[in-house]
């Protein structure tokens, strides 16, 4: 132990000491079985009762009086007898009974066990139960045995955390004549640790902290002699060793004329020994640190990893306004104690111009430590050399702020592992090889929501759920921009959260509203985008007008128009585009936050000329085109297609990927496309937006993704329409009609086929008006006009066989003839009329067109009773289906064939079908499939003898097909739940027709 340890030991009293053996608060685990709520009582400050948070009133002074004297003796009996004492300075004749009756009182307030009695008198008896006095004993006692081990940072830890549970005065709220005794052992107790963590902090260096302190303690506790002796000390220690003699000359003076006494042979000796100079005076200790950030939200995981890590050099890394600086300054507070040599901290500054000299600052941070400043060498080498040497002999926390590059930071790096160092910076610095590194992430929705509320007020933020998480959204979860968006919130309560989403909602104004005070999320951004040099900032302006959420890394080079890896991982490091690692086909994904996005089309509008811009989109646009019609060319599907257009090359290793897995493309980058069929409108190239959004129908057909479809499509018809591109146009119709049949709104169909029968018609196209006239009939079979559906689905049929039409059409208009017949009753026909189809699309190389004949017809041959020819042609149907990877239309061949099992008698096959279909429809949101799967269930059921279950199947598809409306299966599905009710009984019959 040091010479200042020994000296700061000596002002603890032993009341305090004996808490080193007083008992120690368990652990619930120590507790061994509890059962029921627990009690916790608070005495350091106002006497406090909680009942499993429940804060419990206590009746009144003497009530309250009799709890404090028992939880001060936990542990032991009190007497009666004293406890009358305490109560009345004159006990009444009626002290005993009043006295047990307020015990009893106490008793059904708390738990019965807390109070027991004995012969000896009253005890309260803890178990389970807290009393905060305890815990602080504990905890005074855990510092003085780490005092006595010469562990000082520990001893400071563990007095800080019991002087922290004090709330105030002890017992404030019992008035001094009853209580007035027992508060003051109490604060003795307090000061006593207040002096060793006193004591501790002068062993650590820190006399200037203590110092600081003193004055108050001292003006509370004017005579008390070991406060008195720490203040010399310290003075001594900062080299005040006149103010430390002339402090023992005020103590002595206020003894002698207050007291009429002289001070302590311990104070007189210490006088002399300042006196003789054999008090060494401390090392230059700096405390530089910043202040300490409110609590950090949504940090406590990563703060805890920063603390536990064994590593002298940590590096946090983020984008601006993330908060690296706040969590860096709280990891530092929490260190601070285990390095007694202080802390130095300098704002590196990153994107400064120029940026901060390390040289310069290892001068500051020389003078810091106590180097004269012409001391402070000129060559920067000796510069630097010194002030390693000096941190070799101290430990010595540096943190190092906004570091720009290690070039910046690495001269400034101690050359010992006592020391530690927290560096932040928007940049990766990957070549401070060996350091411990954390990237600061975003934070999650319910951490800005916190966050929001902490500045702006928690009921506010919770009385307008919605638009806060809006805001959050809108703030893209930075710290910076949501500090800034609750500072205006406070600034102005006069608005409504709805009201600041509206102003955030609009992009171009956004970062205007990011600004309160000194805090300007859009200059924070400044300052990361000058970090980097001219080509990576041109690049990130072009990449901010990239509309989808992420995109592959082939993005930015066609944007460039040239190489962009190295320009784009200059980005990455700058934590300007986030990198969000490679997607299933192995391409390396990336994204900007909206923030950044934005600002980088603010600097595109600033910077780059419009012609810039447009070119660069131009370019990206043809490159999304390209890839679509290579990968819409090697998936088969029964769309109509665009016409034969020529398409510009595409980006050569996107393209070679397409080629291997064309739809698993297609599924990486639907979004993508999606987002680039709404720029090409934006744009004004109607022509690209309508070709890609045709190019995209297949896939989204065959993956049922019938709302991104429809939305895709409708964008590009309306620009198509606006630019009068007739041929596109009509093409872009026919698909919105797939689509409209897709979603069930049928009510859509006749409007979209006679706007396609009026363009064919000006256009002259004769397979185009053919199929107009086949989709006129499908709609009249869609709204229930099974006759005129028949009679142009004939009349399509007779124009498709013209010479000059391709098969395809031909095939397309039988089919869906077949289909309607099949849905008039006519069996017979249909199947005759889908083999026709199948064999005209097998002739024409039409797989996957073949497939969905082979399954109508096995419709048709199902209900006619030949189900081993069913077998067959859905057995096929499924190959080809699946190959394609459809997996719509596999739950569909699956569900057929459950039908087919169901009429031979194969009820666990069956059954196994049924529940595989009726998944994939539930899970794509298939409608047409889950009421066509449910009615098949039903079927297997009433096959199986088992009514009820037939009928609960039956009722769940006919209220879906009365949902989505055609009446023919309405009509088949009720007529199949009248059959089933009928085994029932006439009385179940009723309940189940009319449900409630």
């Amino acid at each position: 132990m040091s010479r200042m340890s020994v000296e700061s030991h000596k002002g603890v009293t032993e009341s305090v000491r004996r808490s080193a053996s007083a008992p120690v608060m368990l652990l619930p685990s120590e507790l061994g079985d509890v059962r029921g709520t627990s009690v916790d009582f608070g005495v350091l400050g106002p006497l406090e009762v909680r009942n499993d948070d429940t804060v419990v009133k206590l009746a009144n002074g003497r009530e309250r009086l009799v709890l404090a004297v028992l939880l001060l003796n936990t542990g032991r009996p009190v007497s009666p007898e004293n406890l009358i004492d305490a109560l009345w300075d004159e006990p009444p004749p009626t002290a005993k009974a009043q006295l047990h009756n307020l015990v009893s009182q106490l008793r059904r307030r708390l738990r019965p066990d807390v109070i027991v009695s004995g012969p000896a008198g009253y005890e309260v008896r803890l178990a389970a139960h807290t009393l905060d006095l305890q815990e602080f004993r504990a905890l005074a006692a855990r510092g003085l045995r780490a005092i006595d081990d010469g562990d000082h940072p520990r001893a400071v830890a563990a007095l800080d955390e019991a002087l922290a549970l004090w709330r105030g005065p002890a017992l404030a709220d019992l008035p001094d004549k009853l209580a007035a005794g027992l508060r003051e052992a109490l604060h003795d107790e307090r000061v006593e640790a207040v002096e060793a963590r006193l004591g501790s902090r002068l062993a650590l260096g820190a006399a200037d902290e203590v110092l600081r302190e003193l004055p108050a303690l001292i003006a509370v506790h004017p005579y008390r002699e070991s406060l008195y002796a720490k203040q010399m000390l310290a003075l001594s220690a900062v080299g005040r060793r006149a103010d430390a003699l002339a402090c023992y000359q005020r103590v002595y003076r206020r003894f002698a004329d207050e007291l009429g006494v002289k001070p302590g042979q311990a104070l007189r000796d210490l006088e002399q020994r300042i006196l003789r100079d054999e008090i060494p005076a401390q090392a230059s200790v700096p405390r530089q640190l910043p202040p300490s950030p409110d609590p950090l939200t949504g940090r406590d995981d990563l703060l805890g990893e920063i603390l536990r890590s064994a590593n002298p050099i940590a590096l946090l890394t983020g984008q601006g306004g993330v908060g690296k600086t706040a969590l860096a300054l709280a990891a530092a507070h929490h260190l601070s104690p285990s390095f007694p040599g202080g802390q130095l901290y300098a704002d590196l500054a990153a994107g400064r111009e120029p940026p901060a000299d390390p040289h310069a600052v290892a001068g500051r941070f020389l003078r810091a430590l106590g180097v004269d400043g012409d001391r402070v060498p000129e060559d920067p080498d000796e510069r630097i050399a010194l002030y390693r040497s000096l941190l070799a002999e101290r430990r010595v926390l540096v943190v190092l702020d906004n570091a720009d590059s290690e070039a910046q930071v690495r001269p400034l790096l101690p050359g010992t592992a006592e020391c530690r160092t927290l560096i932040t910076t928007r940049h990766r610095l990957g070549a401070l090889v060996g350091s411990a590194r954390w990237t600061v992430p975003t934070l999650t929705a319910v951490d800005s929501l916190e966050l929001l509320g902490r500045v702006a007020g928690t009921g506010r933020v919770a009385a307008e759920a919605e638009a806060a998480t809006a805001i959050a959204g809108l703030c893209a979860h930075l710290p910076l921009a949501l500090v800034v968006a609750a500072g205006r919130l406070a600034a102005y309560p006069q608005w409504t959260l709805a009201e600041l989403r509206d102003r955030l909602s609009e992009e171009r104004g956004r970062l205007d509203e990011l600004r309160v005070g000194d805090l300007d999320v859009r200059a924070s951004l400044e300052v990361s985008y000058r970090t980097v040099a001219a080509g990576p900032r041109a690049l990130l302006r072009l990449l901010g007008l990239v509309q989808a959420q992420d995109w592959p890394a082939w993005v930015a080079g066609t944007l460039f128009g040239g190489p962009a890896a190295r320009l784009l991982a200059d980005l990455t490091d700058a934590h300007l585009v986030q990198p969000l690692g490679r997607d299933s086909l192995g391409q390396e994904r990336f994204r900007l936050h909206d923030l950044i996005a934005g600002f980088a089309r603010e600097r595109a509008d600033t910077e780059d000329d419009a012609d810039v811009r447009a070119a660069a989109v131009a370019r990206l646009l043809e490159g999304w085109l390209a890839l679509a019609v290579d990968a819409d060319g090697r998936i088969s599907h029964s769309l109509i297609r665009e016409s034969s257009v020529d398409s510009p090359a595409p980006p050569p290793e996107p393209a070679e990927i397409v080629r291997e897995n064309p739809a698993e493309w297609f599924e990486a980058e639907r979004r993508g496309l999606a987002a680039a069929v709404y720029q090409a409108c934006h744009a004004g190239d109607a022509k690209t937006a309508g070709r890609l959004a045709l190019r995209l129908s297949g896939f989204l057909w065959l993956r049922s993704y019938d709302e991104d479809w429809a939305d895709a499509l409708r964008h590009a018809v309306s620009a198509v329409r606006a630019a009068g591109h007739g041929e596109l146009l009509i093409r872009l119709v026919d698909a919105q009609f797939e689509v409209a049949m897709q979603r069930h709104h049928y009510a859509e169909l006749p409007g979209l086929a006679d706007e396609q029968q009026e363009i064919a018609a000006r256009l002259g196209d004769r397979p185009l008006r053919v199929r107009a006239l086949r989709n006129i009939g499908r709609a009249a079979l869609r709204l229930d006009e099974i006759e005129m559906g028949i009679d142009v689905l004939t009349w399509a049929v007779a124009a498709a066989r013209h010479p000059e039409l391709p098969p395809g059409a031909l095939g397309d208009c039988v089919a869906s003839l077949g289909w309607a017949l099949r849905e008039a009753g006519d069996l017979t026909r249909s199947a005759a009329l889908m083999a026709e189809a199948g064999d005209l699309d097998r002739a024409t190389g039409q797989t996957l067109r073949y497939a969905l004949r082979r399954y109508h017809l096995a419709l048709a041959l199902t209900g006619l009773g030949r189900t081993a020819e069913a077998r067959v042609a859905l057995t096929e149907s499924m190959e080809i289906t699946r190959d394609a990877g459809d997996d719509l239309g596999c739950a569909y061949v699956d569900q057929a064939l459950a039908d087919v099992d169901i009429l031979d008698g194969h009820f666990a096959d069956a059954r196994r079908r049924i529940d595989r279909a009726l998944d994939t429809h539930r899970i794509l949101g298939d409608a047409d499939g889950e009421a066509t799967a449910l009615r098949s269930r039903g079927s297997l059921a009433a096959a199986e003898g088992r009514f009820t279950d037939a009928v609960t199947a039956f009722r769940g598809s006919l209220a879906i097909w009365r949902r989505i409306g055609p009446k023919t299966e309405i009509d088949l599905t009720e007529a199949l739940l009248e059959k089933t009710l009928l085994p029932v009984g006439n009385e179940r019959n009723s309940a189940l027709r009319h449900p409630g």
